[in-house]
């Protein structure tokens, strides 16, 4: 198994000021034992900007034998410096993407003329995005991805749906319509973290989205360790039954569990390094996800 979504960070040499609202996670994180059958990608966990780089070079450094990717941080609005962090982080090899969060950004931000640049950057240097948004960002994403066709998106945590309100709700369902218009783009893939994997409220919206996306277009990401708690065990019980909620057959478990992620961010298990993406068309912390 490829989990695609795990957040490591050192609260000790890097600052980050998400933590401050949350002390019980204002330690210092290390990777689970996960056994050797699975691989992780690391997702930046939102540290301050201008220490990006120091996050990528302390993933580096840690004693993680199943780290088979990075998706690291770059300020994509900011031009210059943009491009300046895009050709650093291309020279390390297990750098397989890009996320910059948007979730607690104003509407309009992800279509603002700087940003849309700094994803054509993206796509020009062979890496993913990485995109986690809220429900009323999807259809400003899917429209602006149209104007970057060669990027390939990974839609974190199913676009953090409303579980409160239910997909029958009138949030439900603009949450459904962003994510159909998202799935009707082929460049796009999103991934099975987040709250709605963990928690019974999120199963039809878990299923909305196989139904609109398909197991090809599916990855697996536990959100380790605020989704799926820092807990060696808990981890183990979720890579275990992660994805038997959904019905698949094992040609679609093993696409889900390992085939997209490769796929989709050019992964080499065997010596991990940075490709262009090919054949990929174009705890418990509830309130938190990143």
């Amino acid at each position: 198994m490829i989990d695609a979504h795990v957040h490591v960070w050192d609260a000790h040499s890097l600052r980050y000021p998400w933590l401050d609202a949350h002390p019980e996670l204002d330690r210092t994180v290390y990777p689970v034992d996960a056994g050797p059958d699975t691989s992780a990608i690391f997702v930046q966990a939102d540290c301050l900007p201008g220490q990006g780089m120091a996050e990528v070079r302390r993933v580096e450094a840690l004693d993680w034998p199943g780290l088979a990717g990075i998706v690291a941080f770059a300020p994509l609005e900011h031009g210059a410096a943009a491009e300046t962090v895009l050709a650093e982080l291309v020279e390390h090899p297990l750098v397989v993407g890009v996320r910059r969060l948007l979730q607690d950004e104003p509407a309009g931000f992800i279509a603002a003329p700087g940003f849309v640049a700094g994803l054509a950057a993206v796509a020009m240097r062979g890496l993913v995005f990485d995109a986690t948004v809220r429900t009323d960002q999807l259809d400003e994403l899917a429209r602006v991805h149209q104007a970057v066709p060669d990027l390939t998106v990974v839609l974190d945590h199913l676009g953090n749906p409303p579980l409160a309100d239910g997909l029958a709700s009138a949030a439900g369902q603009q949450w459904l319509r962003g994510i159909r218009a998202l799935a009707a783009d082929p460049a796009v893939v999103v991934k099975l973290s987040g709250k709605a994997a963990g928690d019974e409220r999120g199963l039809g919206f878990v299923l909305a989205t196989l139904d609109a996306f398909g197991p090809d277009r599916m990855l697996l990401g536990s959100d380790y360790p605020l989704t799926v708690s820092g807990d060696a065990e808990a981890y183990r019980h979720w890579a275990r039954t992660a994805d038997t909620a959904l019905g698949l057959t094992g040609e679609e478990r093993a696409a889900v569990r390992r085939g997209t992620a490769i796929r989709t961010y050019g992964l080499t298990l065997d010596a991990p390094r940075r490709v262009r993406p090919v054949d990929c068309p174009s705890r418990r912390l509830k309130e938190s996800s990143r």
